[in-house]
């Protein structure tokens, strides 16, 4: 099962030149989400997040196996300043899009199945979200 880090970067391939997307690696700050997404429309700040194996009901908010505590204050108080935050969860069913708060809702493993998306279409989806970049006047 891929890593994170892999992860990161075979969906960064399907983003590039799309928009801009930024690794971000704050070791010195708690909490920050993994990447930054940059488009035409907005930007989008987008922790991911591993799932495996995928249980029957997937809580986001268990600090001991997804987000860390300070990485569900860092989203609650970018989003409460009206930013973009989401979530994407991957598994070896799937890719899921969580946007906004919702990942403070636990996912039924049907659910996620139901709603599990390929690479490329959530590649598609994050880039709809903020906007292509070639839509930017040269």
């Amino acid at each position: 099962m891929t890593t994170e880090s892999d992860y990161w970067q075979k969906l960064r391939k399907k983003l590039k030149g799309r928009v801009y997307a930024w690794k971000v690696n704050a070791s010195f700050v708690r909490g920050v989400p993994d990447c930054w997404l940059s488009g035409y429309i907005q930007d989008l700040w987008v922790e991911n997040k591993r799932a495996h194996p995928l249980p029957l009901v997937l809580d986001l908010t268990d600090h001991k196996k997804y987000l860390s505590l300070h990485q569900q204050m860092w989203l609650e108080e970018r989003y409460e300043e009206g930013r973009h935050v989401a979530v994407v969860v991957f598994s070896e069913h799937g890719h899921l899009l969580v946007p906004d708060l919702e990942w403070k809702n636990p996912i039924p493993k049907l659910q996620f199945l139901e709603k599990a998306i390929s690479m490329d279409e959530l590649a598609d989806q994050l880039v709809e979200i903020v906007g292509e970049r070639s839509k930017i006047a040269p």
